[in-house]
């Protein structure tokens, strides 16, 4: 599994702050407050949560059959017969068959990438030299598979933390919970 470890412990520490002001929240909130303004705020911090373990958990799976990106709220395997090459100009890129480029947003480019880039010492530069060293390495029947499969939306349980949100709205707006 190939990501870059600052930006997961950098997105968890994010997260699990934001579970803590979702907490926080209700016990802070004075009697004279609505119980729909704290219900909101929660609300927010929680969405906020789940938008942190989305990023967190993009990377880049090596496996014997081929590669698995998996980004923000899609999952692609690019099986070995359908690789052709990964880039590091910009970020990490695979390229699949027809030219189909596969960028991994866990190696997207950043302006602190670039300094160890040049040096070739850089996440990105040796992720793509662990996905080379994959293929070359790979069975002859890993090739057999050529086709690019890309699932849309990823149903993770962190995508329940969504639902609260739904349910916030309509508390609020029915009047149900006075704002």
């Amino acid at each position: 599994m190939l990501r870059r470890t600052g930006t997961f412990v950098f997105m968890a520490l994010l997260c699990c702050g934001m579970f803590a002001m979702a907490l926080t929240v209700w016990p802070a909130a004075r009697p004279s407050d609505p119980l729909g303004d704290t219900l909101l705020v929660s609300s927010v911090g929680l969405a906020v949560a789940w938008l942190m373990l989305r990023l967190a958990r993009a990377r880049v799976e090596i496996h014997c059959g081929g590669l698995r990106i998996i980004d923000f709220l899609r999952r692609t395997w690019i099986p070995w017969g359908a690789y052709r090459m990964v880039e590091t100009d910009g970020g990490l890129t695979v390229v699949s068959r027809g030219e189909q480029r596969h960028a991994a947003v866990a190696f997207s480019g950043s302006l602190m990438e670039e300094m160890p880039a040049r040096r070739g010492r850089s996440r990105t530069v040796t992720a793509a030299a662990e996905i080379r060293a994959a293929s070359r390495e790979a069975s002859p029947a890993s090739f057999r598979d050529t086709e690019v499969t890309t699932k849309r939306w990823e149903f993770i349980p962190a995508d329940l933390l969504l639902a609260q949100v739904l349910v916030c709205l309509v508390l609020t707006q029915s009047g149900i919970v006075p704002m």
